[in-house]
């Protein structure tokens, strides 16, 4: 969960969501380590869709624009999505 202008909101990375960021920032989400390494545009586009599909998955309701979004969040919510990205690649298999 991210809280973002008071609000909680889940944030889950699927393939869909991490395509719909690749296609967008033209960066392959695969060799991301380090958010240092992306545009502001980037890291705020990657904390969105991962919202965006978090709420989606969960059935929260979410109807921030892009443009909205970007005025709530800071270098910590970069961060906190980062570590949810980080999560998943560092599941073990069962």
């Amino acid at each position: 969960m991210i809280e973002i202008n008071g609000n909680e909101y889940p944030v889950r990375y699927s393939m869909k969501a991490l395509k719909k960021f690749e296609r967008k920032a033209k960066v392959n989400v695969f060799s991301l380590s380090d958010p240092s390494k992306l545009s502001a545009d980037a890291c705020a586009f990657l904390c969105f869709v991962g919202v965006e599909c978090g709420c989606d998955f969960e059935g929260v309701e979410f109807d921030m624009e892009l443009q909205e979004f970007e005025d709530h969040i800071t270098l910590a919510h970069v961060t906190q999505c980062f570590d949810v990205l980080g999560e998943y690649s560092n599941q073990k298999k069962a």
